[in-house]
């Protein structure tokens, strides 16, 4: 697959009123934009939006989250194309609303929205795009699901020791652990396990059936 390159302009139409004035900063390898409480990092990796107003009054419920992450859903896909609901998961402090994108009706892990709206109406998005392109591998088997899982559960007690493990959910999809800067990626299948109490996946490499993970925390603070 390859990166997709963002265009700019577009993304400050999605995220900030068009008619009100934008602080453009450079650092790095970042370009960020500000506008009031609003807060946008944009670089050759992902796509980081903050909106740190607390809404007066706000009516915090699932049903409302939901109706906010369908709104920004539904301005990125008018850009970056289709992409599918994954998962709603209702944390402490916040609802975390997940969507992600399909090849040839396969998820690509890497291509993902997610959404999170607090009790006190701040919003925080992070997405991701690559594009498909036409080079493809060959056809080759991958391991089943129930060695995939023998392989999870045998590797992520080494992580967590004795404590309690539920799986909250297992698919099947295309994965890039790192993200270099090439000109084109190589997407490899992967199934991915969520458990409860953690936001972040864990992967089983469906080719050699080989235990993976990665976290991605994104610190404000460091951002900005």
């Amino acid at each position: 697959m390859k990166k997709e390159k963002h265009d700019e302009l577009l993304l400050q139409k999605i995220f900030f009123d068009i008619n009100k004035p934008l602080i453009r900063t450079e650092k790095f390898e970042d370009t960020i934009f500000k506008q009031d409480e609003k807060i946008l990092k944009v670089n050759n990796l992902f796509v980081y939006f903050e909106d740190l107003e607390k809404k007066q009054d706000f009516n915090y419920n699932k049903e409302n989250g939901t109706n906010i992450a369908q709104e920004y859903e539904k301005r990125i896909e008018e850009v970056y194309g289709k992409m599918y609901l994954d998962r709603i998961v209702e944390e402490e402090d916040y609802l975390f609303i997940s969507y992600i994108q399909k090849i040839d009706g396969y998820k690509v892990f890497n291509n993902i929205l997610n959404i999170k709206v607090f009790k006190d109406g701040k919003i925080n998005i992070y997405f991701n795009n690559y594009e498909k392109s036409d080079v493809i591998g060959q056809k080759t088997n991958i391991c089943s699901v129930d060695e995939a899982m023998y392989t999870f559960s045998k590797e992520i007690k080494k992580l967590v020791g004795d404590e309690e493990i539920y799986i909250r959910d297992i698919d099947l999809g295309y994965y890039l652990k790192e993200d270099n800067e090439n000109i084109s990626f190589y997407f490899l299948p992967y199934y991915r396990f969520y458990i409860k109490g953690n936001e972040y996946p864990f992967y089983v490499n469906a080719y050699n059936n080989t235990f993976e993970y990665e976290t991605m925390i994104i610190n404000t603070e460091e951002i900005f």
